[in-house]
C-alpha cells in the first residue's frame, strides 16, 4: 500500500508576502508541459472535487489556451489571470482536449468555499490514519470532542510554524470548560516507504510537540486542497460533523485574520457542544 499524506494530532488545538489565503480559485492542479516552470502550455493534472473546474467538466489532460480572450502561455500566466478576478465571477476558457478546441464557462470560487461545499455540515468521512508515535489507527469520524484538523504538505515553507501557533492556542484552552483538540496533516515523499516516512516524522513530532498521523493520498484529497503552500484547517465537532473549513497561507497579510476566524469557529463549536 502506498501512503503519502500525513496527519498531525494536537490537543486543544516568508516568501509569500504578496499572496492571500483564499483568492479566486478555478480548482485544478496543473503543470507546464515543457517540463520546467514557464515552459508551457499549461496542462491540467488534477481537478478538485466541488470546484468550478469540476462543474465545468474540465478533466486531466485538458490544455489551457486562453481565459476571457487573454492568451495563457504557461501556468504562471493562468494563475495571474485567475487571481485578478473576483471570487464568484465566471470566466470563459478556451481549451484543447485531445487536440480539439473546447470552450467552457467556469465559476471561480475560493479554496475555503470549495472545502466548505465539500465538507461543512457533513459527517467527516471515515478514515484509517496511522499514529506516528505508536502506529495505532485513528478515525477522524469518531472524534469525541471538538477537534481542529490542519492538513499540510511537508514541502510547505512556514506551515509547521502555523501549526505550532495553533497548537499553542489549543493548549491554552485545556483548562476551559470546553477543551479543544488540534489535528494536522502533511504529505510525505512518494518515493519513501511508510517506515521511512514514520521515522522522519518522529523528529518532526518532537520539534512540533504534536502527535502526528499518516494518511493515504486519497484520504488527504478528501479533507484538503493539495496546495504546496497552505494548511487546510477543519473544525470537527464531538459528533464527527465538520463545522468549519479554511486554508491558510503562512506569513501573508491575512494569516492572522484567518487564524482568528478559525479560533472563533472552534470556540463556538466547543461551547455549542457542551450546552
Amino acid at each position: 500500500m502506498r501512503w503519502l499524506p500525513l496527519a498531525l494530532i494536537f490537543v486543544a488545538s516568508s516568501a509569500f508576502a504578496d499572496k492571500a489565503s483564499n483568492p479566486a480559485f478555478l480548482g485544478v492542479g496543473m503543470n507546464d508541459a515543457g517540463g520546467t516552470r514557464g515552459a508551457g502550455p499549461c496542462v491540467i493534472n488534477r481537478v478538485e472535487n466541488g470546484s468550478g473546474a469540476e462543474a465545468a467538466r474540465l478533466r486531466p489532460g485538458d490544455v489551457f489556451a486562453a481565459l476571457d480572450g487573454h492568451a495563457v502561455p504557461n501556468c504562471d500566466a493562468l494563475v495571474s489571470l485567475i487571481q485578478g478576478r473576483a471570487p464568484g465571477s465566471f470566466v470563459s476558457l478556451a481549451m484543447r482536449r485531445n487536440e480539439s478546441p473546447l470552450n467552457v464557462r467556469a465559476e471561480l470560487l475560493t479554496r475555503d468555499e470549495v472545502l466548505r461545499r465539500r465538507l461543512v455540515g457533513q459527517p467527516a468521512p471515515s478514515t484509517s490514519l496511522i499514529a506516528v508515535e505508536d502506529r495505532k489507527e485513528v478515525d477522524l469520524s469518531l472524534v469525541k470532542q471538538t477537534t481542529i484538523v490542519g492538513w499540510y504538505p511537508s514541502t510547505c515553507a512556514g506551515c509547521e510554524t502555523v501549526l505550532q501557533t495553533v497548537g499553542q492556542w489549543a493548549r491554552d484552552h485545556q483548562d476551559r470548560r470546553a477543551p479543544i483538540k488540534l489535528v494536522g496533516a502533511t504529505a510525505s515523499d512518494s518515493n519513501r516507504s511508510i517506515e521511512d516516512t514514520i521515522a522522519s516524522l518522529r523528529l518532526a513530532q518532537r520539534s512540533l510537540d504534536l502527535p502526528l498521523l499518516v494518511a493515504e493520498p486519497r484520504t488527504y484529497e478528501q479533507f484538503a486542497i493539495a496546495d504546496a503552500d497552505r494548511v487546510s484547517f477543519l473544525v470537527i465537532d464531538c459528533r464527527g460533523v465538520v463545522q468549519y473549513a479554511a486554508p491558510v497561507v503562512p506569513n501573508v497579510a491575512d494569516t492572522e485574520a484567518v487564524l482568528d476566524e478559525l479560533y472563533a469557529a472552534a470556540e463556538q463549536t466547543a461551547r455549542r457542544m457542551t450546552r
